[in-house]
Parts: structure tokens; sequence; C-alpha cells
């Protein structure tokens, strides 16, 4: 069987953390040894990071404004095309309703209508 034991299971992270420590204990050192002017470089850089990512923030604010503004002007459209569909809908239910009732009208007459009509035919010749 070639499980690890829990004993050697408990060294190997004994070991790790002891190397990591001992890497920070040389960074930390090699950090205190160092010249002071390093810590106005590292100003100065952590100062054009921070300018860069404003800069490209301010760009894409302006690109989310026009994208807004895109979409506001996509949306006014649409909602007046979508009123001049209702408003054409509408002239065309109007329509259909008035041509229904005079299918309406001319086709189912009442009776006494129909009747004088067809008795006023057969007297005329």
């Amino acid at each position: 069987m070639n499980a690890p034991t829990s004993a050697a299971a408990a060294r190997k992270p004994l070991a790790v953390k002891s190397e990591l420590e001992a890497e920070i204990s040389s960074l930390l050192e090699q950090e205190s040894q160092k010249p002071p002017d390093d810590g106005e470089r590292i100003r100065s850089l952590v100062a054009r990071l921070t300018s860069n990512s404003i800069d490209e923030l301010e760009g894409l604010g302006s690109d989310l404004t026009s994208a807004v503004r895109e979409l506001q002007e996509f949306l006014k459209s649409e909602g007046e095309r979508v009123q001049r569909e209702i408003v054409n809908y509408a002239h065309l239910t109007e329509t259909t309703l008035a041509a229904i009732k005079t299918i309406i009208e001319t086709t189912f007459r009442p009776a006494h209508r129909a009747t004088s009509t067809w008795v006023d035919s057969k007297r005329a010749p």
C-alpha cells in the first residue's frame, strides 16, 4: 500500500509552512535593506497606475453615456412606430366594422322589407 501514513501527512504541511515562512522572512529582510527612494518609486508607479485606471474609467463612462443616448433614441422611435401601428389598426378595425355592418344590413333585412321589395318588383311590369 502506497497510502501515506498520518505522521508523514502531518509533516508535509509543516514543511510547506516552514518554506513559506522562510521565503516571507527573506523578502522582508530584502525590503528592509533597500534604500528609501524605492518608496518614492513605488508611490510614483502607483500614481501612474491609478491615473491610467481613472482615464480608462472616464472613457468607459463616456462610452456608456453615448450608448444610453442611442438606446433612448431607439426606444423613442420604436414607441412612435408602435403608436402609428395602433392608429392604423384602429382605423382598420373601424373600416372592418363598417363593412360588416353594411353586409349585415343588406344581407339580413327584416322580413317585411324583403317581402315588400319582392312584391313591388312583381307589380312593376
